[in-house]
């Protein structure tokens, strides 16, 4: 092994460390916002006709933006920085982030118009239709919020060459504090607030992404190429993403539509359970694979299939040290976990007992 593989695989582990502590701190304050949540609403009708609710946009945002753009946009658009055409890499992000405003500005539109019509319809004794329908309709603009962010996140990460301190850690778009400010404004509707501080926190992280990126000279004009053969080449390499992605966010909605035919708190406890099952992967599986990424890229772009085999096992090693300890902790600790992070107010033992079998079997 030479120094210089030496130099990069020791790069590579300070990123992942860097990346995996920005990860970290994003998820525990997700957690803090749930251990919020759960405190004044627990796992009762109410609180599972709100994770219905944010699952559909999460839904949404999942599958036409996020993860799914970075994957198809990043290979590509580090193909032409190596190349050295970076005016085209720049007329290309313009024109795919115009696109994928409009597409998901109509989607937007559209899920807030059908969640009204279709949602009330479900209405039962483990269900609020109503309740779920008014706030899809309240949360559906992060679709679009959410979609602007990743995009322009990933332009500034790119054009410094992927920072990895740009990572999750700075963006965590939830904010606990403004669920504590509107849950006393809307008194015994608090559950509303709630929906309310999701997309009022979206547009405030966007605003600070936007004051960033001024921050860099950032530009962006309004030019749309429909004939770049590269924006088709970008779709083609989101489409079998988008359907893995699809399959993961479609089978938590499943669970959760499952969950309210048999128990008012199944949403819920399963959403929670979830939560917590996908800390240790969001911190390692993210921050490994997020700070590998753009360097198989580079490797792709130079035809370098031996570097590209070699980055890709240490990041797989990596992966496998630290998430098979964290499965068997988690299995076995499952109830002393959930009693530690949520149990307190509305959070009672049912919803301990409900959570915790969730999160065993998740483990």
């Amino acid at each position: 092994m030479t120094a210089t593989d030496d130099s990069q695989r020791r790069r590579v582990s300070v990123n992942t460390a860097i990346f995996a502590a920005a990860t970290a701190l994003s998820r525990v304050a997700g957690l803090v916002r749930e251990s919020v949540a759960n405190y004044y609403f627990g796992t009762g009708l109410k609180a599972s006709a709100f994770t219905f609710a944010s699952q559909i946009p999460n839904l949404m945002s999942n599958l036409f933006a996020q993860a799914a753009l970075s994957a198809a946009f990043v290979p590509v658009f580090t193909d032409l920085l190596q190349q050295g055409k970076k005016r085209e890499a720049f007329r290309l992000a313009t024109t795919l982030f115009w696109i994928v405003m409009l597409v998901l500005g109509a989607i937007t539109l559209l899920g807030i118009v059908l969640a009204g019509v279709i949602l009330p319809r479900f209405t039962g004794s483990h269900f609020d239709g109503h309740a779920a329908a008014v706030m899809t309709q309240i949360m559906f603009p992060v679709v679009l919020l959410l979609g602007c962010q990743e995009y322009s996140r990933d332009s500034a990460v790119l054009r410094r060459v992927l920072d990895p301190r740009a990572g999750p850690g700075c963006l965590e778009r939830r904010d606990p504090v403004l669920l504590l400010l509107l849950h006393d404004k809307f008194g015994k509707s608090g559950i509303y607030g709630y929906a309310l501080a999701w997309t009022a926190a979206s547009v405030v992280q966007m605003l600070l992404i936007g004051s960033a990126l001024r921050r860099i000279d950032y530009r962006l004009d309004f030019h749309i190429d429909w004939h770049d053969p590269r924006v088709r080449q970008v779709f083609a390499l989101m489409l079998p993403v988008t359907i893995g992605l699809g399959i993961v966010n479609l089978d938590a909605l499943i669970n959760s539509t499952m969950g309210a035919l048999v128990n008012g708190n199944g949403p819920r406890s399963i959403q929670d359970a979830f939560l917590l099952y996908m800390l240790p992967q969001g911190i390692f599986s993210v921050a490994v694979s997020t700070v590998l990424f753009p360097t198989l890229s580079r490797q792709a772009a130079r035809s370098a299939p031996s570097a590209m085999r070699e980055t890709l096992g240490n990041g797989m090693r990596q992966i496998n040290l630290l998430l098979i300890p964290s499965a068997a902790g988690m299995m076995a600790l499952s109830r002393p976990i959930v009693r530690l992070v949520f149990m307190r107010g509305a959070f009672n033992e049912l919803s301990l007992h409900l959570t915790s079998e969730a999160l065993f079997w998740f483990s």
